[in-house]
């Protein structure tokens, strides 16, 4: 019951914040993620992050991508497939080369120093899609090369991840990186064959099923296996959800009030908890201690994705209005970077002096990264 009780505060608090920061002409998502760093052990210490706040985070960002899926174009996306690429590989190989230098700097080991440029190489782009909704930015050509860059970046974080946590533990193995390989293909050819298939034929029968909501019920079905299936060929549940999406989106019987069902949902209870779930982990105790390692770290990550895909965006032929539409969609850090530092530090790659360095240092550029994302899109309006 303990847990109803602050699940209605937090509804209630972010009622109260995305107001304020609506009416400042401020993304409502800032003030839920400062909501969060209030609420959790760095401030107030009212809210933990405990089983029932992750569950209901994690439900919430998996419904996120899901309807950014849904509101996803399928030929846009295939048509913007190579700049998408480009803006995911120059988004990742500039954060390394400056986290990496930075760490170093500070006297950090270079085992802990290459984990760390690791860390600051993986996009969230769950906070992106929030802004470029509230703005309805999201089918746009940018939004459109942010969504598919997203997608590959974390091809790429995953890939690197894997290799280098199992390089640097000594757990490493030929083996290993094929069984991995194999999975990502298995999935690709499952993504294929459900999106032409099968999914358009559930779509069809729930438009003949007797029941309240039925093709919400069959779309959010859809939804959680893939994101279950995703997650366990160790992918992220959120890039299933994200699939799953442009699947049902595209599938001759979907209609647009199951996005508007969904959204319902999503937005009343799970993603303001999401959001909220983010700031909880924040603590100062090694604020003042690492001061500029922090500092630089949150240059540095902003600068690198900000130039970075910004660059592979400019190379693919757009112009510098959208590439830093699309080099600001690519900054924020979010959950994927605070799952990989959590992997590193469960595995001894990051020592728990610096852990609370680097997850301060994820909080404060997914903070900052909406703001890029709003002022660059007020320059390059629709």
């Amino acid at each position: 019951m303990e847990f109803l009780t602050l699940l209605a505060l937090m509804l209630f608090l972010t009622l109260i914040v995305s107001h304020i920061f609506n009416k400042l002409n401020l993304p409502a998502v800032v003030g839920q993620l400062i909501l969060g760093v209030i609420l959790g052990k760095g401030v107030l210490n009212i809210v933990r992050p405990t089983h029932e706040v992750e569950l209901f985070a994690d439900i919430g960002v998996i419904l996120l991508m899901f309807l950014a899926g849904l509101e996803s174009d399928l030929k846009l996306l295939r048509k913007h497939l190579l700049p998408s690429i480009n803006v995911a590989i120059c988004g990742v190989i500039l954060p390394v080369a400056l986290t990496l230098g930075t760490a170093l700097i500070f006297g950090i080991n270079l085992k802990e120093s290459i984990f760390m440029s690791v860390v600051f190489a993986a996009t969230s782009v769950s906070i992106s899609v929030e802004v470029l909704k509230s703005l309805n930015y999201l089918s746009s050509t940018s939004g459109t090369v942010i969504l598919g860059a997203a997608v590959a970046d974390d091809i790429l974080a995953i890939s690197i991840l894997s290799v280098m946590s199992g390089t640097l533990t000594g757990n490493f193995s030929l083996n290993k990186l094929l069984l991995l390989l194999g999975l990502w293909i298995f999935f690709a050819v499952l993504v294929v064959v459900l999106h032409k298939w099968v999914i358009p034929e559930l779509m069809k029968l729930s438009e003949y099923v007797e029941a309240t909501h039925a093709p919400t019920i069959f779309a959010l079905v859809i939804c959680f296996v893939m994101a279950y299936v995703a997650d366990k060929v160790q992918l992220d549940s959120v890039l299933g959800a994200f699939v799953a999406g442009i699947a049902v989106s595209n599938s001759n019987d979907y209609n647009k009030k199951i996005s508007q069902n969904i959204e319902m949902i999503g937005y009343a209870v799970f993603i303001p908890i999401f959001f909220i779930s983010i700031g909880l982990n924040l603590e100062f105790t090694s604020f003042i201690h690492n001061f500029w390692l922090i500092i630089l770290f949150t240059l540095t990550g902003i600068i690198g994705k900000l130039l970075g895909a910004g660059f592979g965006a400019r190379i693919s032929g757009f112009d510098m209005k959208d590439s830093y539409v699309i080099g600001s969609g690519m900054i924020s850090r979010g959950e994927m970077a605070l799952i990989v530092a959590q992997v590193g530090y469960g595995v001894h790659l990051l020592s728990e002096e610096y852990y609370s360095t680097v997850i301060i240092s994820i909080i404060l550029i997914t903070i900052i990264a909406p703001f890029f994302l709003k002022h660059s899109i007020s320059k390059n309006p629709l």
